[in-house]
């Protein structure tokens, strides 16, 4: 479903669209009577089990309607147009001074100065521990689920694919069949995919853990400008930053779900930008370069030959920005692969 300016849904006035995501689309809004601007987020899928979809997205709602922190989105109304056979929910409306809608996915990899990263990080960080402690696993943090608001504050946002841990929450939300039906022998994995904790990848449960190795992600990428894989040389890179981001963001992105938890702290001086992250993104440009020539001359050295014209290595393009979060069953799941840091 589109909605054009001008139009209305239940008692608000369409502005003009903001976003779309997996499940819904976001227009800034007016209610007609109050005349008070909101973000709009409306149910969209016309594919799938659209059902199943439809009770998360209410459960979605319903979840934001209820959490109550200055870094998360609020939820004000729940409602369904059965004229338009919309069902939508209403939520602050977060945008920059300019009234652009800006994310996290917005800011330039590897050009961020590190107080403001700082400032972002400990946002962030509050906001989960918030969310976890009331029993909720977000499963989806990542840049573009982060929304800047006009004083440069960060704000986490949708909780489509949020896990509740807390069955007393679960029963409140009426969520029980918006969950995903742990099955052995499928071995589901949920998220996207290059912001995935290494035991998530396996298919386990997950946890308030998995939500702090994404922040991890988040923030080494950020940081560096280049996407995390685990080995030395990615680990080697965040020691060109000081103690600071090395000890909390190495211990983020750690095998060890245990070693993620409580989320660790970072405090940047002012001023801080210096020459560290000049150096730390040449050293990774250099690093990714070569670990790209080696496995092409890899695969060249050891590709069987065949008798057909086509190839027969496979090859793995690792995505641009934030990855889509969808479901992929766990024989499918492939490795993440480091992307070169963006000019």
């Amino acid at each position: 479903m589109t909605l054009a300016p001008g139009e209305t849904v239940g008692s608000y006035r369409v502005i003009r669209p903001l976003g779309k995501g997996g499940m819904g689309a976001v227009y800034e809004v007016e209610h007609v009577k109050l005349g008070v601007r909101y973000a709009l987020k409306v149910f969209v899928r016309d594919h799938g089990d659209v059902e199943s979809l439809c009770m998360r997205f209410r459960t979605e709602g319903k979840v934001l309607a209820r959490l109550r922190h200055p870094n998360l989105v609020r939820v004000y109304d729940l409602g369904d147009d059965e004229t338009r056979g919309a069902l939508y929910f209403v939520m602050d409306l977060v945008v920059g001074r300019g009234g652009e809608a800006r994310t996290l996915a917005d800011v330039k990899p590897g050009d961020a100065d590190e107080e403001q990263l700082a400032h972002w990080y400990a946002q962030l960080k509050s906001a989960l521990e918030y969310v976890h402690a009331a029993g909720i696993v977000h499963r989806d943090v990542k840049p573009g689920n982060v929304l800047l608001d006009a004083d440069g504050n960060a704000i986490l946002g949708d909780f489509g694919i949020s896990r509740f841990l807390d069955d007393e929450l679960r029963r409140e939300l009426d969520v029980e069949s918006t969950m995903e039906v742990d099955n052995a022998d499928s071995r589901k994995v949920i998220g996207s995919v290059m912001y995935l904790a290494p035991e998530v990848r396996r298919g386990e449960k997950a946890t308030a853990a998995a939500d702090a190795y994404a922040l991890g992600v988040t923030f080494y990428r950020l940081l560096t400008g280049v996407w995390y894989e685990p080995s030395p040389v990615m680990d080697g890179i965040l020691a060109e930053f000081g103690n600071e981001w090395s000890s909390a963001l190495g211990a983020l992105l750690s095998d060890d779900p245990a070693r993620r938890l409580p989320i660790p702290s970072v405090g940047i001086a002012r001023n801080s930008r210096g020459k560290r992250r000049r150096v730390a993104v040449v050293l990774a440009l250099a690093f990714v370069a070569i670990a790209v020539v080696s496995a092409v001359v890899s695969k060249a050295l050891v590709a069987p030959k065949t008798n057909r014209g086509d190839s027969a290595g496979d090859t793995t393009v690792a995505p641009q920005g934030d990855a889509p979060a969808v479901s992929y069953s766990f024989d499918e799941f492939f490795p993440v692969h480091t992307e070169a840091p963006r000019k």
